[in-house]
């Protein structure tokens, strides 16, 4: 008897001195600098090292003057003047002075202006018919001035406007309050003009992956970054038939887990989140068992490279640079248990199986004395 107990005492320190390696729980093992896992290259940085850098491209970027190289084609160094040409479906007014049985043929009925065809042509009483798709509006009245002069009237004084944008539009579409067709009038429209002629981005917009096509090619603009950097977007110019889609951010997530009060899936907002936000959403790291010093990022770079970031917040002033480190989607944050929190796990589990045979052990003693008694 005594050996089985000096047995059962050894097996159970045994397992107490394994405690912090077979505690039931997820461990995040520290690579080196470079590793393999799943055969895909893994890269260990430091957050100092991530957030410096970071802030230096950032510092970079502000010093330079030129727009990106991607969206170079977009921008202009000035606005230009443009003439805008005619088109079918547009709504022309042709007013003759002097003459309203010209101006309004149809008096009060008459609408304010003339649709042109589909076929881009346009009938003027005593002008006949006149093909102005692609004239300006200074050469339609040219032309009915001279048709006028040569038929019933000796120098007309005639003014031509276009009072219906319809044939030059640009579509936006996706989160914004009112998608739909821009008309593209005299002026030359720009991005921000665009997105407040429907109504400005709606609450759920992702700012920050504006897509414009553009004969086939697309362009990812960072309409954040832009502010940030004074990217003149003013000067970027739309074009007809231009399509402009706004993604929305309700479905870019980051994952918050491991030692955290509530292990969540975190929504990012216009396409930005900071890892301090991240931890403040999943409300902030468990007192008693979290290892600050042990906060990681993890994320897929690519399908052959993970790049782990790890953060030592054991000193609070580390969450300064937490601040500034930048999420992104799919990410996945993970904060490591502490050395006394495994262990504490561990005697959870093992204190049962410890205490069954101690039971089992007393029971067997007792009912030794009881034989040896001859009860």
């Amino acid at each position: 008897m005594k050996n089985f107990l000096k047995f059962v005492v050894a097996a159970a320190c045994a397992c107490m001195l394994m405690g912090c390696f077979a505690a039931p729980q997820m461990r995040m093992t520290e690579t080196a600098d470079t590793a393999e896992f799943a055969g895909m290259k893994v890269y260990l940085h430091t957050f100092e090292d991530a957030v410096g850098k970071s802030v230096q491209e950032s510092e970079e970027s502000e010093k330079k003057t030129a727009y990106p190289s991607d969206l170079q084609e977009l921008f202009v160094d000035s606005i230009p003047a443009l003439d805008y040409k005619i088109g079918p479906l547009d709504m022309v007014q042709v007013v003759v002075w002097e003459h309203p049985e010209l101006t309004s043929p149809m008096g009060q009925y008459q609408p304010a202006g003339q649709k042109v065809t589909t076929d881009g042509k346009l009938f003027y009483p005593y002008a006949g018919e006149i093909q102005v798709a692609g004239m300006t509006a200074q050469e339609l009245r040219e032309e009915i001035t001279k048709r006028l002069s040569d038929k019933i009237l000796t120098n007309p004084q005639v003014d031509v406007r276009v009072s219906g944008y319809n044939s030059l539009k640009v579509h936006v579409s996706g989160a914004v309050l009112k998608p739909g067709f821009v008309p593209v009038m005299e002026a030359p429209l720009t991005l921000p003009e665009a997105i407040s002629a429907v109504g400005g981005l709606d609450t759920d917009a992702d700012a920050s992956r504006i897509q414009l096509r553009r004969e086939g090619k697309v362009y990812t603009i960072d309409y954040n970054a832009a502010f940030k950097t004074d990217l003149p977007l003013d000067k970027l110019l739309l074009k007809p038939n231009d399509q402009i889609w706004i993604p929305r951010g309700s479905n870019q997530n980051v994952y918050v887990l491991g030692e955290v009060v509530k292990n969540s899936v975190v929504p990012m907002r216009s396409g930005s989140l900071s890892l301090v936000d991240a931890l403040a959403s999943a409300g902030g790291l468990q007192v008693s068992t979290a290892s600050a010093s042990s906060i990681y990022v993890i994320r897929n770079t690519s399908a052959e490279q993970i790049d782990v970031y790890h953060l030592n917040a054991k000193n609070a002033l580390a969450l300064a640079m937490a601040d500034r480190f930048s999420l992104q989607e799919r990410d996945i944050i993970y904060v490591d248990a502490s050395g006394l929190a495994t262990w504490n796990r561990m005697i959870s589990q093992i204190l049962p199986t410890v205490q069954t045979i101690y039971y089992g052990v007393q029971t067997t003693r007792q009912v030794q004395v009881i034989r040896d008694a001859g009860w």
